[in-house]
């Protein structure tokens, strides 16, 4: 039986960081059993943390500014790509060799290190094949992963 199409809502800079090909690996407290198509939505909200990180880390604010975009002009309350949740690994740092479905964070790039939160025992979600969305979708967002066809009639 398939899966019902599914969307997570992030933070900006987070979102965005995606949809510019520089994020493939969105960090969760939590894994899932959930593979295949996923929406990414830009949530809401504009936290102070997630300003002084478009501000203040050197990688994020480069690419920010390499696209021309400053936190202030990211998009929120939309749904503006699609991907595909390929796997999840549990991320460690006390073996040198990660088994399958680990993650060491020495083992990816200092961009990817920075667009996410890779402390011991939290998830990476492997995205791949995004795809931006000609006109972002309003949607309100939720916590977790959510079914988008509940906020955007016809979906």
């Amino acid at each position: 039986m398939k899966s019902p199409l599914r969307a997570l809502s992030l933070v900006q800079p987070y979102a965005t960081l995606i949809t510019l090909g520089y994020k493939y690996n969105e960090t969760r407290s939590f894994s899932t059993k959930h593979r295949g198509p996923l929406l990414i939505h830009a949530s809401a909200g504009s936290p102070r943390w997630a300003r002084e990180v478009s501000e203040q880390d050197p990688i994020i604010r480069g690419i920010l500014e390499k696209h021309g975009l400053t936190f202030k002009t990211l998009p929120r309350g939309v749904i503006i790509c699609s991907c595909e949740l390929l796997e999840v690994s549990r991320i460690i740092v006390d073996s040198p060799l990660p088994q399958a479905n680990e993650l060491h964070p020495a083992q990816l790039s200092d961009t990817e290190r920075a667009c996410g939160n890779y402390e011991p025992g939290r998830f990476a979600w492997h995205l791949a094949h995004v795809q931006v969305l000609p006109e972002p979708l309003p949607a309100k967002g939720s916590l977790g992963l959510w079914n988008p066809a509940n906020q955007i009639p016809g979906l």
